[in-house]
């Protein structure tokens, strides 16, 4: 049986109760200890007593053990040199938070070129105070709008603010929009405001009530296109001389005024271009419709004479087949020789001369064929054999009139070929064709 030592010895063996004591003292011992029965020796949990001493202690990074074994002494290991005061310390430190080097720093003895003690003052609206830790806190005491006598920017006639109603804190004054459509506009009918901003805008009509002087002097034209000379005597004075346009009963004509070497009076003899931007007005004032041409009437003015516009009834065209082009004819491809004349319009060929200018070399084709002017795609109005370009020889020729031939509605008139050239050749074609315009 194992014994416990007390500081006067040894505990007795207690008197046993029960049967189960195994250790510890008499009750009656002014000394007892816990009487210890079996039952709680058996409750023990296994492991918590080591299951063999200590034999040595080690430390790891910093941690320094001396010794390891018997009295064991733990301390953090030596940094050399670092052990000092600093001034405006710059340090460095290890992940176990040591300071491991460091050394005096530089003090800041100026700020932005101001050398010593600094006095903050504040100005109007504005606090300092000291929140200490070497901090000071600066505060606006003014409202929203600092320590100005603002506190709200509003727009006027044509601007606008954002945010709209008015500017409290922050935001933009803009140009407020018009109902003007931007773009541009011709001899423009404008409307300005106060402002000087443009709130309408048209297109004009010309030059309005333009004064024939206006007209002289800057080139524009009058809103009726015309000018008109009024008054029995009224007349534009030329080169000094009261002779020009002189207004008699209401028409303005030429009167005592001198146009060329070879023209006086009522005689115009022209060296250059007529140019007529509008309409030309023939011996009984009509001005003439699409198509009409002028001729002379002997008739006309009382036996006068003169011209008047009358129906032209047949028209021409010559032209020339380059022989680039005559090597790429087709019976589908040819010259477009008259545009297409509108919606319920035909072209209707009356007769055509062909002819050909014969240069080496002769062209090649492919199997006998004819030309043909055609303004339907299947039936031509006119055609001709295309033999006469094969040989070396110039020839005319009158081309057929195919009997029945139809009139398309709006169709051109081409030149088509029924073959094929095989081998280009070096002649041009000639034609001259009379035709009209019929409506259908």
């Amino acid at each position: 049986m194992a014994k416990i030592s007390s500081p006067n010895g040894e505990y007795p063996i207690a008197t046993p109760e029960s049967g189960d004591k195994v250790i510890g003292t008499d009750v009656s011992d002014g000394n007892a200890t816990k009487n210890f029965r079996i039952g709680d020796i058996a409750s023990f949990v296994a492991g918590t007593i080591p299951s063999a001493p200590i034999d040595s202690v080690t430390g790891s990074g910093p941690v320094v053990v001396s010794p390891t074994t018997g009295d064991v002494n733990v301390t953090l290991g030596t940094i050399v040199g670092v052990a000092n005061d600093y001034q405006y310390a710059n340090i460095s430190v290890d992940q176990y938070g040591r300071v491991t080097a460091a050394y005096d720093g530089t003090p800041v003895t100026s700020v932005n070129g101001l050398d010593g003690a600094v006095n903050l003052v504040p100005g109007g609206g504005v606090s300092i105070v000291d929140i200490g830790s070497n901090q000071i806190q600066i505060s606006s005491t003014g409202g929203g709008g600092g320590g100005g006598s603002v506190t709200q920017v509003s727009a006027g006639t044509g601007l606008e603010t954002s945010p709209a109603g008015g500017i409290t804190t922050t935001g933009t004054v803009a140009l407020s929009d018009t109902t003007v459509t931007p773009g541009p506009y011709t001899n423009a009918n404008i409307t300005v405001d106060q402002q000087g901003r443009i709130t309408d805008v048209s297109n004009g009509d010309g030059q309005p009530d333009q004064d024939l002087q206006s007209v002289l002097d800057t080139g524009n034209t009058a809103t009726n296109q015309s000018i008109t000379i009024t008054g029995a005597n009224s007349f534009i004075q030329l080169n000094g001389n009261n002779t020009g346009f002189t207004a008699l009963n209401g028409s303005a004509v030429v009167q005592e005024l001198t146009w060329s070497a070879q023209g006086q009076g009522y005689n115009l003899v022209l060296s250059n271009e007529l140019e007529i931007q509008r309409y030309l007005k023939d011996g009984s004032g009509n001005t003439g419709t699409y198509e009409q041409v002028l001729i002379s009437d002997p008739f006309l003015n009382g036996g006068n004479g003169g011209v008047r516009w009358a129906d032209q009834s047949l028209l021409t065209l010559r032209t020339q087949i380059p022989a680039a082009t005559i090597a790429t004819m087709s019976p589908a491809n040819g010259p477009q020789l008259i545009a297409a004349p509108g919606t319920g319009k035909a072209i209707q060929v009356i007769a055509c001369a062909f002819s050909f200018q014969y240069a080496a070399p002769t062209y090649t084709l492919a199997s006998a064929g004819d030309f043909g002017l055609f303004t339907n795609a299947s039936t031509a109005q006119f055609t001709t054999n295309a033999g006469v370009i094969a040989v070396p020889a110039n020839s005319a020729v009158n081309m057929t009139q195919t009997p029945s031939s139809p009139l398309d509605d709006n169709a051109p008139l081409n030149l088509y070929l029924s073959t094929v050239v095989t081998s280009a050749g070096g002649g041009n074609i000639n034609l001259d064709i009379t035709y009209k315009i019929v409506n259908i």
